[in-house]
């Protein structure tokens, strides 16, 4: 064990609270704002706490008024089933190039790879005359199939992970008179579980902060949530301390889950990083 010295650990907890400090100073003036009333916020100063702790009445009208309910709901929905999706034809594809050779396979993963370098704003012409001719603008389900694809990153993660399962556990299933799908579903996917977590936490962090495909493809009547507080926030009659609370409503449920699930995320990134 390396012996630090005095001077050492001191510097390294100035600057490790300096960095704690420099990410919570702008977080506690929304805190502080989001529980105050009106008369409240324009008379003190955005440092002040609120003198009632358990005023939610700015939760209340941000919710009810900005339609931030349903939003966070819709939301819920296409990540849960895009990311469902896209994690299970991830995890399909990246075993098969992993596990298997096959004609064309470099092809494949170069085609995968060559996504990278192309930005989505100039593929949304052509995409969004599809998604238009299939009647689903306006529809969740047009942003659940643009969130549902399988990107090169997901692929690299999940083939990071398949470094570390034995193909001796194949081999030997095979022996037994497994087949390649049960294969899969009971030794590959249950192993993936970690690359599984830090991809469901990059891709759903990404899309939840989504505003560009939400706002293109989905009008007033089905929005997410980033969609609705844009609208709610641009609205200049709307109190700042009203405002505060939308934003303090979109930030907790992803606080939440990163919270959770941030040691499975940690691991997938220093095993990505290793690799």
């Amino acid at each position: 064990m390396v012996n630090e010295s005095r001077s050492y650990k001191v510097l390294r907890y100035v600057f490790l609270i300096g960095a704690v400090i420099f990410v919570i100073v702008p977080i506690l003036p929304l805190i502080f704002m989001a529980f105050k009333t009106g008369s409240e916020y324009s008379s003190t100063s955005v440092l002040v706490p609120p003198q009632n702790w358990f005023n939610f009445y700015n939760f209340k009208y941000a919710i009810r008024v900005g339609n931030l309910g349903k939003a966070l709901i819709n939301t819920g929905i296409i990540l849960a089933v895009s990311l469902s999706v896209q994690l299970l034809f991830t995890t399909m594809v990246s075993y098969v190039l992993h596990r298997f050779e096959f004609t064309g396979k470099r092809v494949v993963f170069t085609l995968f790879l060559l996504t990278m370098f192309i930005p989505v704003v100039t593929t949304q012409t052509i995409v969004f005359q599809i998604i238009y001719k299939l009647g689903l603008v306006n529809k969740m389900l047009s942003v659940i199939l643009l969130y549902s694809g399988v990107n090169i990153v997901g692929i690299f993660i999940m083939l990071n992970q398949l470094n570390a399962i034995p193909k001796e556990l194949d081999e030997s299933a095979l022996i037994d008179g497994a087949s390649y799908f049960r294969i899969y579903a009971s030794i590959i996917l249950p192993n993936m579980k970690p690359a599984c977590i830090t991809l469901l936490i990059i891709n759903g962090i990404g899309y939840y902060n989504d505003f560009y495909i939400p706002n293109l493809y989905l009008r007033k009547e089905v929005q997410t949530f980033t969609v609705a507080l844009h609208k709610f926030f641009g609205n200049t009659a709307t109190p700042f301390e009203i405002v505060a609370a939308a934003i303090l409503l979109g930030i907790v449920p992803i606080m939440i889950v990163f919270i959770f699930l941030q040691k499975h995320i940690f691991y997938g990134l220093a095993g990505a990083v290793k690799s």
